[in-house]
């Protein structure tokens, strides 16, 4: 018990140690987390950019995948090397 006090008190100075050492940047870090608390209070049309980018890429992906199910429902394109017309293809249908 009394090694386990001791071990505690021993990390408890070391990271006292280290805070103390890096209070300025742990202040400037608080600083800039209020800062930035503060622009998103000011300014709460903010929050909405995100979400309107989800929509806008659900609305395109949607449309993405309903492009990929008409290609894919096509079938498989070969030519028809017997025809008088180098375009044409012929569609197997599955």
């Amino acid at each position: 018990m009394l090694i386990g006090g001791i071990v505690l008190g021993i990390l408890a100075m070391i990271f006292l140690l280290l805070v103390w050492c890096g209070f300025n940047q742990l202040r400037i870090a608080i600083n800039v987390i209020d800062a930035s608390a503060d622009f998103i209070a000011k300014t709460k049309r903010i929050i909405g950019v995100p979400v309107l980018y989800f929509f806008i890429s659900a609305i395109m992906i949607s449309i993405w995948a309903t492009c990929m199910a008409g290609i894919y429902s096509v079938g498989t394109i070969t030519t028809n090397p017997n025809s008088s017309v180098p375009q044409k293809k012929d569609i197997d249908i599955p």
